[in-house]
Formats: structure tokens, sequence, C-alpha cells
């Protein structure tokens, strides 16, 4: 790069001296061109360079195009001990040029110097080229010029000698004061008077035949984006980029103007959920999303200590479990937290409450009915369990126990008196007795069964004629057990005479149960059945007692666990230009009626479906503008390259006399130029029309140029360089332009 930069500093300098001083006016005659030597490419090969560390003395402004001198300090010469560098001044010339808004600076080494001594240098060994931010040059910043280190190591040993032998130097003196002997007899001059000024010469023209076509831009082709997470900025980096006949050639990466916000994201992080202290933490992860609209994630996910929130029991959301075995009834609850959104979030499955303490349960016949088994001639006692829990009462539901009452059949007590009345008939004297079905419970006697005529004692006949309807009978369900009903008669007259209305008889319906669907308790993962109780063999055939009803003291079904896996929810949400759908982590459950519920348990990681954003780029209308070369040399200037151009002169006054000689030129200016601007502008757009982020804008530009030069005459006379009149046409800003101006940007 510094060597195309200096090509471009010579050329400008003979732009700046002698070739534009030829082309002031057209005389028909010109000088010859200075012709290059051509080993000094093969020479400045060999040259050992190194980088020469040095600094201004004081702050120095610098002028643009025209060089100054100033002085400067050796900080560092690679190779060369500090001794040969102690107080010696290194004498420059420097200057500044503008090239595409940029500021360039340029500097060369003329000698170095030390007390009276000076010692010269090539200064085409001695170059530095450089950015600048302002147009001075500041003690506090120092300079690196490339430089041959054998060359400068033996000026800095000269200076050294001199230094040693003062008294010759003194000697030398008085004869230069004193105006004897110090010029040899030759004409003095004033070049020992500004040794830097001696030592610099103006480079010549080069030869440079085809000029270099030279571009330069900004890219941020191989180019990364830093992260400042202390202003939470993620930077695009850029570079300057010189094409030279098409050749690339890259500057270093810098930070650029592109930034793009740096955010906290909560969505893919889980939170931190610490049992033992009973806290959960919330974790974020920081993002950026970049001028592509892509998500672009920062490290790893962090807590956040200004988000932990408390761990706390619910056993609302939990059963109390029956502990037949240790006649327990243990509370249980779940271990929950409300996260940052409000959302309450388990920890851990229903368990033992840490809270609460279990609570004895404790077994009672109350509220159970004894259960009676008139076929096996007996009956079953029955009972349940209650205990007390939160200030309330709660109990089981009926079972039968251990007890077991035989059935005796009782005409009269112990006294002696009847049990029930005698049936008697008066019209023919017929007396019929009656029992009961009695059994001993702890010494009481208790009657299971009404007042039973005696079929075997007189003419009293007993029928269910008239008694068929079982909805009249009696159904006792905690037994689970229907009794038919008959009535008593005689006859009179061959007619049936009524002893007793319709009663029980001891015809025994056991109920059975058909299953016809269940009742669902998600919140508590069981079901119950739906039960249609009914008997069978009636007058009528089969009888519904209870039509899809949940029995007292069914037992709970509970839910069939099926496994654990995340499921969508149906939520969308956005972080700049991610989309996220959201999903809960659900457990399955087979219900008895072979449906499935699941049972969401917490919020699982949102799916990144990717970007929903599309850079929308907009062209603005086209302008344009053109430069034409001005006739006055010194006004001429570089906007868009340079043509060279070849011509003839004689050395002779004569035209064509005899002895003219016709010699060869060449001539170089800058060109007209045309220009088409047109400006871009790209937004990011998501798909629900949200913008993401500022609108951004670059200027793309389209060049035409033409030589501002041309030759008239013939080959025998003389060859006058003019200007030409026209200009190049506005080039058109077609979409290969656009795309090279785009790809140039990284909008592609």
């Amino acid at each position: 790069m510094k060597s195309k930069w200096l090509a471009l500093l010579l050329v400008s300098s003979c732009l700046a001296l002698p070739v534009s001083a030829q082309m002031t006016e057209d005389t028909g005659t010109h000088p010859p061109a200075p012709v290059a030597d051509p080993s000094a490419a093969g020479i400045d090969a060999m040259v050992a360079k190194v980088n020469i560390l040095t600094r201004t003395k004081t702050l120095t402004e610098l002028p643009e195009n025209d060089p100054i001198a100033l002085d400067l300090g050796l900080v560092d010469v690679p190779g060369v001990s500090k001794s040969l560098t102690e107080g010696v001044t290194a004498k420059a010339y420097a200057r500044y040029v503008s090239v595409d808004d940029m500021l360039i600076g340029q500097l060369v080494l003329s000698s170095v110097g030390k007390g009276n001594s000076t010692e010269p240098l090539n200064s085409d060994n001695f170059a530095a080229q450089f950015n600048l931010d302002q147009t001075s040059l500041d003690p506090s910043s120092p300079i690196t010029i490339e430089g041959d280190q054998p060359e400068l190591v033996a000026a800095l040993e000269r200076l050294a000698a001199a230094q040693e032998e003062p008294e010759e130097a003194a000697k030398e003196d008085e004869l230069a004061d004193a105006g004897v002997g110090a010029s040899d007899g030759k004409v003095g001059s004033n070049a020992s008077s500004n040794p830097d000024a001696s030592g610099y010469s103006t480079p010549g023209a080069l030869d440079v035949g085809k000029e270099a076509v030279i571009s330069s831009n900004i890219t941020t082709e191989g180019c990364n984006i830093r992260v400042d997470l202390d202003q939470l900025q993620a930077i695009q980096q850029t570079r300057v980029v010189t094409t030279t006949d098409g050749t690339p050639e890259y500057g270093a990466c810098a930070d650029g103007a592109e930034r793009f916000k740096i955010s906290q994201s909560y969505a893919v992080c889980s939170y931190d959920e610490n049992v033992e202290a009973m806290t959960a933490t919330a974790q974020f992860i920081y993002y950026y999303t970049d001028g592509g609209g892509n998500r672009e994630e920062i490290g790893d996910c962090q807590p956040d200590a200004e988000k932990i929130f408390d761990i706390v029991e619910d056993r609302n959301a939990c059963n109390v479990y029956l502990d037949y075995t240790n006649l327990q009834a243990v509370p249980q609850g779940k271990l929950v937290y409300t996260n940052h959104n409000g959302k309450v979030i388990p920890v851990a499955d229903c368990a033992a409450s840490i809270e609460v303490d279990p609570v004895p349960m404790v077994q009672t016949t109350e509220g159970c009915d004894i259960r009676d088994d008139f076929i096996a001639g007996k009956s079953f006692g029955r009972s349940k369990y209650i205990y007390t829990l939160d200030g309330r009462d709660w109990d089981t539901s009926c079972q039968d126990n251990d007890e077991e009452y035989p059935h005796s059949t009782i005409y009269k007590t112990a006294n002696g008196d009847q049990v029930c009345e005698p049936i008697i008939n008066r019209e023919s004297g017929k007396v019929t007795l009656q029992s009961r079905v009695m059994i001993n419970v702890n010494g009481f006697e208790l009657y299971r069964s009404p007042c039973t005529p005696d079929t075997t004692a007189k003419d009293i006949q007993s029928t269910t004629a008239g008694c068929e309807d079982p909805a009249k009978w009696t159904h006792n369900i905690t037994a689970s057990q229907s009794i038919g009903s008959e009535r008593f008669y005689y006859l009179i007259d061959g007619k049936q005479e009524a002893v007793t209305e319709c009663q029980d008889n001891d015809v025994i319906y056991a109920h059975q149960q058909e299953t016809t669907g269940y009742q669902n308790h998600d919140d508590k993962l069981f079901s119950y059945r739906l039960v249609t109780l009914y008997i069978e063999g009636t007058p009528q055939g089969r009888y519904n007692i209870a039509t899809s009803q949940v029995l007292a003291g069914d037992p709970q079904i509970p839910y069939a666990y099926e496994g654990q896996s995340p499921k969508a929810n149906g939520e969308v949400f956005y972080e700049e230009c991610t989309r996220f759908e959201g999903r809960d982590l659900v457990n399955a459950y087979t219900r008895p009626d072979g449906t499935t519920y699941n049972l969401k348990v917490d919020e699982d990681t949102p799916v990144n479906v990717g970007s929903a954003c599309d850079p929308v780029i907009v062209w603005g209308t086209s302008s344009t503008s053109r430069f034409t070369q001005p006739m006055r040399a010194s006004d001429r200037t570089n906007k868009c390259g340079t043509s060279t151009l070849s011509y003839y002169y004689r050395t002779d006054t004569g035209d064509n006399g005899p002895g003219s000689q016709l010699h060869q030129g060449t001539s170089t200016s800058p060109d007209h130029c045309a220009w088409t601007d047109q400006v871009a502008t790209k937004t990011i757009i998501r798909e629900d029309s949200v913008q993401i982020g500022d609108a951004v804008t670059n200027n793309c530009r389209a060049t035409n140029r033409s030589p501002s030069i041309q030759n008239q005459g013939t080959p025998n006379s003389s060859w006058h360089v003019v200007y030409n009149s026209s200009v190049p046409g506005f080039p058109s800003h077609s979409n290969s332009v656009k795309s090279g101006c785009l790809g140039n940007w990284g909008w592609w």
C-alpha cells in the first residue's frame, strides 16, 4: 500500500513542478523528458528496509500538496545503538493530500544532523504515508518511516565520527570565517546555509507508460463485528480497499458507523432453581440483530441478580394421601415459584408437605349402614375413616369391615311378647302369625326385616300381584341390594282379600353395575365411574335403579402417566428479527375413557424459527454532475484519473530546416469527469410490518471520463497540446452498478 501511495506522491510532485510548468504555454518546443533508470527497481529490491520510529518536536501544521521542512526526533531505529541516535535530528519534508474525503499524510527524510554536522540521505529510500485525523502532527503520536537501514546507519556513524574531531572542525570553522581556503578558490554558493534544502531534490517525471487506474472504497469484506458489552453495542468494522488496475489491496479493519444494539434475552435461558436455598434465579443471554436481520447470541446464559424469586409450597395443587397401613392422612404439596412474567412455575411434583405434618385417621361406623344378605343368612358391619385437617373434618367412603352378624327369625321377644301383631281375619276366624329377622350387635337387638306373616300357619297366602312395580320397592344403594315386594291375602268367596299392603318380602335382588362413562377430574388426575345400577329378574325384567351416577364410596381411578414432552401452545412473539413459537412442557395422561389429557407443568423453551426480517432497499432519484479541466495549469486537479500523451518537438529554430532533429516527449493531464449519483436507503422490515432499527443510507456513484488533451499537426511539424472541449456523457446507473455498490456496502 505504501509503495502505491508513494507513487501517487511522486506523480503528484511531477504534476505540481516540472510537467505542469511545461504545459502552461503552447510554445511548440519542449525539453526532452527524463529517462527512468532501468536498474532502479532492482536496486530498490536489494535495500534492507526497516521501520524507523520518529516523532515531531513541536505541534506542526501540515500544508496541503506543497511540502514543508520540519525536524524529527529519532525514537527507535531497529539494530542501531541509542548512542548513535541520541541528540540526532532528522530533517524531513512533509505535507498532506486529500483522497476520497480522506486525509493522507506523506513524509520523506532528507538528512540527519547533530550539532553543526549534517549528513544527507537519499529521500527516495526514506518515506512514510499514513492516515490523518487532523492536518497537524502531534509530538505525542509517533510516526513510522520505512527506510534503508544500512544508509541510515552509515550516516549516523559519520555524524558520530564528526563529533569526535572537534579540533579539526574548529579549524575548518576558523578558515570558513576568514574566507581563506574554504572554497578551494571556487565560487561560493548558499547550499551550505540550508543543508536540508540542498539534500532535498524534487523527483523527476516518471516514465510510467500507461497510467495506473487507482480507486479506493470502504468495505466490510473480511472484517468482523466487534462486541462492546460496556456500551451494549455490536460494531461493524470496515476497512479501506484500494484497487489498482483491478487488483484490490486491503487496509486494517477498524470500527465503522453501523452499530447494532445489544439486548438481553430471557426466552432461551432456563431458571436456576436452588431447592436447598428455596430460590429461583432468572437467567439471560446477550444478543444483537445484525444488518441482515440475523440474531447473534453472545456468550452463555448468566444469572440476573435482580430477578431472584422465592420457592414456596402450594398444597392446593395436590391431594391428601390416605395411608391405610399407618392410618395417617398425609398432606401433600408442590414446590412452585412465580417467575418474572408473573407465571407460576412448578419445581417438583406432589410430595409429603414440608409445612404440615400427617394427621391420624380414626375408624367409625357412624353414617354407615349394616349390609344384609338374607340368602347367606347374615349381615355385615360397615365403617369409614375420618380425619381433621386445616380445621375441617374429612371422611372416606363406607366399606365392609370384619364384623358379621348371623340372622335369627324372631316371633317373640325375650319377655314372651309377640314381635308382630298376628293377622286376624274375623270373617274366616283364621289367625296368621308374623315374624322378623333380627341380629345382635354388641348386645343390642336390631331387626333387619319388617313383620312377615308366617305362610305355614294358616290359609294366609302371599302374592306379588299388584306389587310388581320395582319403583315402589326398597332399594338400599349402600348395601347394594333391592328387596322385592309382596302382599298377603286370603280368599273369601273365591276373591282375594288383602291382609296387608305391598311390603318387603324375602326376595333379594343384587344390584348390578354397568359403566356408562366417566366423570373426569383433570385438576386431580383421576376419574369416577358413571354407573347405572340395575336389577334383573323382576316381573318387568331389567329395572334401572340409578342411571349414569357416581356411586358413593366408588374408588377414584387415577390417570395413566404416559410421559413428558413439549407441545406448541399457539403463542408467537418476536425479539428484534427473531421469531419464537411458544411451547409448553406437558405431562401426558390417559384417562380411563381412553382420551388424553395434557397437563402443563412448565413453560418449555420457545422454538427459534429463524429470522422474520427482510432488508428493503429503496433507491432515490439519480443526480448528475461533471468536471471539465480548466486551461490554466495551476487550476488543474485530478478528479477521476489522468491521461498521458506523447508529442514531438524540434531543437533547431527553423521549421524542418537543415540539421533539425525531431524529439519525442510526454505530457500528463487530469481527465474530464462525469458522474451519476443515486442514494439507496435500507430498512429492515419484520414479517408483521414492524421496522427493526434505523434506516441506513449510502450514495452510489458511477463515473465516466475522457482525456482533456489531444495531438494536432503532422509528424513533420510541431505538435501541440490542447484541451479537448468535449466532455464525457453521464454514465447510466444500471443494475450492475447498483449491485456493485450494494456488495461493497455489505448489503447483500
